[in-house]
């Protein structure tokens, strides 16, 4: 997408100079290896547009591989022609541009692109689309239960670039007693009350952070509301007491272990003040579709805010589609700071009026620009990386145009809501 402003083209040349940090990514290992051609145009969020303008059904059929590309090809020409202009399938279309040379969705493209599938298990290659990238550092959620053993003992290999996270819900969303078995097994000690879980918690995070971990990260908003209670510890403990004093009990979530939940919570957020490190927080819409995005709309938070005031947060998605709301939040509380990680595809519009938005309204140092959301594969974050230096220039030479503000002081901005910011805030020291 191009800016209309006198100045578009120059701002957007440097903004291509600048280094990304990637402030929100789900890369553990180099991959996937495409060994099909859909699997490439059909990949990251766009099945979720492809699915809102068909059915379950039609995508189920678009990606089975077993069936021969001319059978698939007329199911997916009908959902590509009602999804064509969305910030997914803009990634889409870059990709094609890019890695295969083709500019037009068609079957003869999808056939040619056979040949020259990428192989992105090859570490060398996906090295090299994060250099063409230059996304310097990628801060990683990527520590299901088996990684956090590996971390815990010290084993793990860090996906290329990345700065892991410490993923919180599976931690205070404990419903019986065999979660906290599981959660504590790389300690190997017996936990017998919320004391002792909560210490138990407190050294995985720890050695988490001795590790190199630079951030919690929160996405419960996924299953639960963001309005969290500030339940008392007595509460807490007869939900945590009821389910250990039997293993075959489990407590009805979520209403049932709320109190527990949101003490846990609470206590998670002290440990990241202890830790000095911030807490990025799931805001805004959710991967798939048929979901309920007022129980994640940062305001929620308010309250967790006001109370926790030495606890950096990084609020996600731009709290697409609430902007005003997480505006309000950044302007008013100085723990917060507004992250575009995924934004930049979900509605490239919204973050461009959104970006103008936040310059007159937010200080300039609170913005997170960039962060891929993807989860292996390079060449989409690429093309991710592509539209999010896209609309940060629309926005930044629009208001340039407006003589808000010069264009040295466009570059200026540009550089710390790409680089600077994220690099303090989450001190990666580059």
């Amino acid at each position: 997408m191009r800016g209309t402003a006198k100045c578009y083209e120059t701002l957007r040349m440097y903004i291509e100079t600048v280094p990304l940090v990637d402030c929100h990514d789900h890369t553990a290992v180099c991959g996937p290896k495409y060994t099909d051609p859909i699997q490439v145009v059909v990949n990251g969020y766009f099945p979720s547009d492809l699915e809102s303008a068909s059915s379950s059904g039609d995508i189920q059929q678009i990606l089975d591989s077993k069936r021969p590309l001319e059978e698939r090809w007329p199911v997916f020409e009908r959902a590509w022609k009602r999804t064509c202009h969305t910030g997914y399938a803009e990634v889409t279309r870059r990709v094609l541009r890019k890695f295969y040379g083709e500019t037009e969705m068609t079957l003869k493209a999808l056939k040619r692109m056979n040949e020259k599938l990428l192989d992105l298990e090859d570490e060398a290659v996906f090295e090299d689309i994060l250099a063409e990238a230059n996304i310097t550092v990628r801060i990683a959620d990527v520590m299901p239960l088996g990684t956090y053993r590996e971390v815990v003992d010290g084993a793990y290999r860090l996906p290329p670039r990345g700065r892991v996270v410490i993923g919180l819900p599976g931690f205070h969303g404990i419903c019986n007693k065999a979660q906290v078995a599981e959660l504590m097994a790389p300690l190997k000690c017996a936990i017998t009350s919320l004391g002792d879980y909560i210490d138990g918690c407190r050294e995985v995070f720890e050695r988490c952070k001795a590790f190199g971990a630079v951030a919690f990260k929160d996405q419960s908003a996924y299953t639960r509301t963001l309005a969290y209670g500030n339940p008392t510890r007595a509460e807490a403990e007869t939900v945590f007491n009821w389910f250990m004093a039997d293993p075959r009990r489990s407590v009805s979530y979520p209403d049932g272990v709320k109190p527990l939940d949101d003490y846990l919570f609470h206590a998670f957020l002290r440990m990241a003040r202890e830790l000095e490190l911030p807490v990025q927080v799931h805001t805004g819409h959710m991967a798939g579709i048929r979901n309920d995005v007022a129980k994640t709309n940062a305001v929620g938070l308010t309250s967790v805010l006001e109370l926790h005031t030495d606890v950096q947060f990084d609020l996600f998605h731009a709290n697409w589609p609430y902007s005003g709301e997480l505006l309000y939040l950044a302007k008013n509380f100085p723990n917060v700071a507004i992250d575009f990680c995924w934004a930049n595809i979900i509605d490239p519009v919204y973050c461009q009026n959104m970006f103008k938005q936040a310059l007159s309204a937010v200080p300039h140092g609170k913005i997170h620009a960039y962060g891929s959301d993807f989860g292996g594969a390079a060449d989409p974050a690429w093309a991710h990386a592509s539209i999010a230096r896209d609309n940060i220039a629309v926005a930044l030479s629009d208001m340039v145009e407006l003589e808000d503000i010069d264009l040295d002081e466009a570059k200026e901005i540009a550089h710390a809501w790409m680089f600077d910011n994220a690099n303090a805030f989450f001190r990666l020291g580059l």
